[in-house]
């Protein structure tokens, strides 16, 4: 687990990955697809100084959502943070050493704003990449 959960305390959620390219949920809405790149001058994670991107994205209490990030440039490494809620801050995190594209499905505790943070595994990571968060809807 990455430093994410050793700053702030509690992991309620579970990574879930998943091989491919970005999500084909059925019956999906999407709630963030951009581009971004992980370079000098973004914030960096104290406890490893690794770079990462910030999002904000809202959402609903029990909603599951599927957030899937890209690189053809480093590996990426993804977080879910709720911000309202210093007990349980980390809701999901993860990535895997060997994939360029990592997918975390999270199911939210409560209506309102969460963070997305995009990252790289590990210090060294810098690139360009796909960031994607769509919500899973009943059929």
């Amino acid at each position: 687990m990455k430093a994410y959960a050793r700053i702030v305390g509690v992991v309620l959620g579970t990574a879930v990955l998943l091989g491919g390219g970005l999500s084909q949920v059925a019956n999906a809405e999407t709630l963030l697809s951009t581009e971004g790149i992980l370079e000098e001058g973004d914030q960096v994670l104290p406890s490893d100084s690794s770079l990462y991107d910030e999002y904000t994205i809202e959402g609903a209490s029990g909603q599951t959502i599927v957030i899937t990030m890209s690189s053809e440039e480093f590996v990426p490494y993804l977080a879910v943070l709720d911000p309202e809620n210093p007990n349980a801050f980390v809701l999901g995190e993860g990535g895997d050493a060997s994939m360029q594209t990592y997918e975390l499905t999270v199911t939210l505790p409560r209506d309102g704003s969460y963070l997305v943070i995009a990252n790289g595994f590990d210090s060294s990571q810098t690139g360009n990449y796909t960031l994607e968060v769509v919500s899973e809807e009943d059929e």
